[in-house]
């Protein structure tokens, strides 16, 4: 066993409810899982924490199902994006799904977006399901020609200018989008608000200009932060969500973290090492089952 790997294990002796057994069989489920390496990253049960804690240590994720919209002025990557939500729906049984799926094409509207668009947030009933929807008013030239969409969730995939004024219509101003308007090396972000630690809305800005812009690794990792998975894990081999930029083939470990937020018990609100002893209970479930298979 390497020294990383017993490094891990101790991390979750010290912080997890599991016994010196079970804390074995963890030690296998790990050695099987792809990067657990690399000596500087952090333990397992830290990372987990990490990505899924808000501001306050709790967690946040969606209690209806969420609308999503994109709004694009090119190529909308329809099947990409619905292939991502038809994923999500199949390999997170607890998620709540995605309501619908809108494609608006902002190149209609030929205003400039400062001066005559605005972003309501208001309590409606929408389609049924109680939430808050936003509302995006496009004022026209002339009487009639306004144009509007609502969602929960917005992929703005757009030039740099239109995704600045984007983020400051949706209040989204925040140290990335400071580097995201600076046009480096930040070609994508996203912002979560929520009520009550249960997610309210999601905004997804991605920097179309750049030929440099990895389109489908951003609208893959953003898109899933915006259902709860809120942070990134500097160096994680295991996570995509490591702010290296590096392309991950097993994205696996992703939606077991997904479906442990979304699991049965875990409610708004709760703190985030209640479901990193969950996502770590499903790495012994795994393994037993896998074990006692003839």
């Amino acid at each position: 066993m390497g020294h990383t790997l017993r490094r891990l294990i101790a991390n979750f002796t010290e912080d997890s409810p599991f016994n010196s057994s079970q804390i074995t069989i963890l030690s296998l489920v790990f050695a099987g899982l792809p990067g657990v390496a690399a000596a500087q990253e952090k333990p397992v049960y830290d990372q987990v924490v990490e990505i899924l804690a808000s501001d306050r240590g709790t967690v946040r994720r969606w209690a209806y199902p969420p609308k999503l919209t994109v709004i694009h002025t090119g190529d909308p990557h329809q099947d990409q994006i619905n292939g991502m939500v038809d994923l999500v729906n199949a390999q997170v049984p607890n998620f709540p799904g995605i309501g619908a799926v809108e494609f608006f094409d902002l190149t209609q509207f030929n205003r400039r977006l400062a001066g005559n668009t605005q972003f309501r947030m208001p309590v409606v009933d929408f389609d049924g399901i109680e939430g808050s929807i936003v509302r995006a008013l496009f004022a026209g030239e002339e009487e009639g020609q306004d144009l509007s969409v609502t969602g929960s969730i917005f992929i703005f995939l757009t030039g740099l200018e239109d995704g600045i004024t984007f983020g400051a219509l949706t209040q989204s101003t925040k140290r990335l989008s400071r580097q995201f308007a600076e046009g480096g090396d930040m070609r994508c972000y996203f912002n979560v608000m929520s009520k009550n630690d249960e997610l309210r809305a999601g905004f997804i800005f991605i920097n179309m200009d750049d030929a440099l812009t990895p389109v489908a690794e951003c609208l893959y990792e953003e898109f899933m932060q915006t259902l709860g998975l809120l942070n990134d894990s500097q160096d994680s081999s295991m996570f995509t969500f490591d702010n290296t930029g590096i392309v991950r083939e097993n994205r696996e470990p992703d939606f077991q973290l997904l479906r442990a937020l979304y699991s049965q018990g875990v409610t708004p609100g709760d703190k985030a090492q209640k479901v990193a002893d969950v996502f770590v209970a499903m790495q012994q479930t795994r393994l037993i089952g896998t074990v006692a298979q003839p």
